[in-house]
């Protein structure tokens, strides 16, 4: 076995002394060399994705003469704990808050619902501190999944993946609070389940070529049904989602049980308009949607200043064919969407919503602008429920009541 001679080498800088702090040292000289290589291999200009150390904040050291030209800040994220055990129940532990020596009993989620809310706050802390330190960058979570082999990897022995699609639902369900885009880790073609993606002993691919249709059957129309063999959780991953906004989105929520979304955005302010005073309904949004001062960047409450003018009023949201197959749907609108017409095209599967024109209501383009339109989506009838949406309280108030009736007992048989 080797020995290790020189025990800090790696630690203090050997010509002087001082600790080496792996950012500074290595990865942002390192970025800047890989940045160079690029513009020289192709002069257009070209967005550049990169990522701190998986699941860590955005180091304060990243400040701006370290960054590169079109940098789109790109962490991963994983849940450690069900990573780690490859196990995933009604009970999920917030890691992140868990590691900066948070008192356990607040890392503690339990309940489907709560899951959503653990997931969330520790996406919504790693996009925060990337704002933070580097500003107003675009972010985008590179990579993010879900074990498929996970509880002793029952799934494969049973062909019953609620668990991963319930885990999948949490995970993807913060990334929609957080309103940040992503990429799922991943999509293997050759993905097996007994050797899984064979490599480093993962098996994280939604989809297995062992279920997959045979090679040269069935059709590619949209229809049909055999495109989707050897795809694992669907029901979860393929759903609805904004693709392009006329306006700033502001609240995005999907629930696969019911198949029903929520879509909340705004109208910018233009640069032109920029210093002009906020409306009312810009105020109340700020309002609520964050209390933390101004000097806190946070994604409840973007920006609405200093944005290009909207020439679209067409909203574009993908509302996929497997979830409106057969079934009829309604929408709704609210705020400064009542009036908004929409109508859907199934060859590209995308909800058309185009909002009222100012210059033929009531409200002038001054007005329009920081005004939020809300929109409601469901289906009818509405999709089955896939598992229970209960709470803590929900899952353990008899057990709760029983103790607390336990330990009143003892207490007037004492007493009396």
């Amino acid at each position: 076995t080797a020995i290790v001679l020189r025990e800090n080498y790696f630690k203090n800088n050997p010509k002087t002394g001082e600790k080496i702090d792996w950012y500074t040292d290595f990865y942002y000289p390192f970025l800047q060399k890989w940045a160079a290589i690029v513009r020289k291999a192709c002069p257009l200009p070209k967005i550049v994705f990169v990522e701190p150390i998986p699941n860590e904040f955005c180091p304060e050291s990243w400040t701006p003469e370290r960054q590169i030209p079109n940098m789109v800040f790109s962490p991963h994220w994983y849940d450690l704990d069900a990573l780690f055990r490859k196990e995933f129940g009604n009970f999920t532990v917030n890691v992140q808050s868990l590691s900066r020596g948070v008192f356990p009993l607040k890392t503690f989620f339990w309940g489907h619902p709560s899951a959503r809310r653990n997931y969330g706050i520790q996406i919504r802390n790693l996009i925060e501190a990337g704002y933070k330190s580097l500003g107003e960058r675009p972010v985008f979570i590179g990579e993010t999944g879900v074990p498929m082999d996970m509880n002793k990897a029952e799934a494969f022995r049973t062909g019953n993946f609620t668990w991963q699609g319930r885990m999948m639902d949490a995970l993807i369900c913060a990334l929609e609070q957080n309103l940040v885009g992503f990429t799922l880790w991943n999509y293997n073609p050759l993905n097996e389940d007994a050797t899984g993606d064979q490599w480093n002993g993962e098996n994280f691919s939604w989809f297995s070529n062992y279920r997959a249709r045979k090679i040269g059957s069935g059709t590619n129309e949209q229809g049909d049904s055999s495109l989707d063999q050897g795809g694992r959780i669907l029901d979860t991953i393929v759903r609805p989602y904004p693709a392009k906004v006329a306006g700033i989105p502001l609240k995005f929520e999907y629930e696969v049980n019911r198949g029903e979304f929520t879509f909340e955005w705004a109208r910018p302010n233009s640069s032109s308009s920029s210093s002009s005073t906020t409306t009312k309904n810009q105020n109340q949004h700020q309002m609520d949607a964050s209390a933390s001062s101004s000097s806190s960047p946070s994604v409840k409450s973007p920006p609405l200043d200093g944005h290009p003018e909207i020439t679209s009023r067409i909203t574009e949201i993908f509302v996929p064919h497997q979830l409106v197959f057969g079934k009829k749907f309604v929408v709704a609108f609210d705020g400064a969407a009542q009036g908004s017409q929409w109508w859907y095209d199934a060859a590209t599967q995308t909800l058309y919503v185009e909002q009222p024109d100012p210059a033929t209501t009531a409200m002038t383009t001054a007005t329009a602008t920081g005004t939020v339109y809300k929109m409601i989506f469901g289906l009818t009838p509405p999709n089955s429920t896939k598992w229970p949406l209960r709470s803590h309280w929900e899952d353990f108030a008899m057990y709760y009541l029983s103790i607390l009736a336990v330990v009143l007992a003892i207490i007037a048989y004492f007493a009396l």
